[in-house]
């Protein structure tokens, strides 16, 4: 069993040109904390507080949304309290007195996620709020995405990819043309998981590289009913000027 819980915080620099169809480019920096419990390799809860930068272009249409996403990030990676575990030496001095040495137990996480998708304009509306305009859209589509955990240093617990197809669903809000709301969900329905075989090794019998043993040796499909993996964004920007929004 593997259990990923993610919360990312980024704020995001964003550019966009001031006509009926957008081009928006974003550049984002964050923190990024992640939890993780695979009790395949250990009964214990991971996590990470790490640092992530996002890149992102979306082709804003009068029909609907295209969009190009991708964020890395990198990290320390330890089980819950026990962020500063030692591994002792169980060796004896010449004298015969058991050695204390120690040394620190490391880890490090590295994770990402690229998503490619089209998004198509169902619903919108507009209201008056006070004195100001409130505009909504929903959209419908779906995405291509893939996602990597992959542990290194002597924590080498939780080795992940998944390739998935998603169903997803967009609502935005803009008021008064300066702040923009949107949020989004994605499920996926069907995807290609790749982990580490149970005894939690990496094998060639014919002595091909990790990376290819990797993906031949661990990966299986999954769909919807065993693999639940549903990702829910929000975010929020306000408008600098008719080209520039930070959010």
């Amino acid at each position: 069993m593997q259990k990923i819980i993610i919360l990312l915080l980024i704020a995001c620099m964003s550019w966009a040109a001031a006509i009926a169809q957008q081009n928006k480019f974003t550049l984002g920096l964050g923190i990024q904390r992640t939890w993780m419990l695979d009790k395949q390799s250990s009964p214990l809860k991971y996590q990470t507080g790490e640092k992530s930068i996002l890149l992102g272009y979306d082709h804003i249409g009068s029909k609907g949304i295209f969009s190009v996403h991708a964020n890395g990030a990198l990290g320390s990676f330890f089980p819950t309290g026990f962020h500063n575990r030692q591994m002792y030496d169980p060796g004896y001095n010449e004298d015969g007195t058991p050695k204390a040495d120690s040394f620190a137990i490391p880890g490090t996480l590295y994770s990402g996620r690229f998503s490619l998708s089209y998004l198509r304009q169902g619903g919108s509306g507009n209201s008056i709020i006070g004195k100001g305009d409130l505009s909504n859209r929903s959209y419908l589509g779906g995405s291509l995405s893939n996602q990597l955990f992959y542990s290194d240093n002597i924590v080498r617990t939780g080795w992940f990819n998944s390739t998935s197809f998603n169903a997803e669903y967009l609502h935005t809000a803009r008021f008064n043309t300066k702040h923009y709301f949107s949020i989004k969900i994605s499920i996926p329905l069907i995807a290609r998981n790749t982990r580490l075989q149970y005894h939690n090794t990496i094998s060639s019998p014919t002595g091909e590289g990790h990376v290819k043993t990797f993906f031949k040796e661990g990966s299986g499909f999954a769909w919807l009913g065993n693999f639940q993996n549903i990702q829910l964004d929000a975010g929020y920007e306000y408008s600098l000027s008719d080209h520039f929004s930070m959010g």
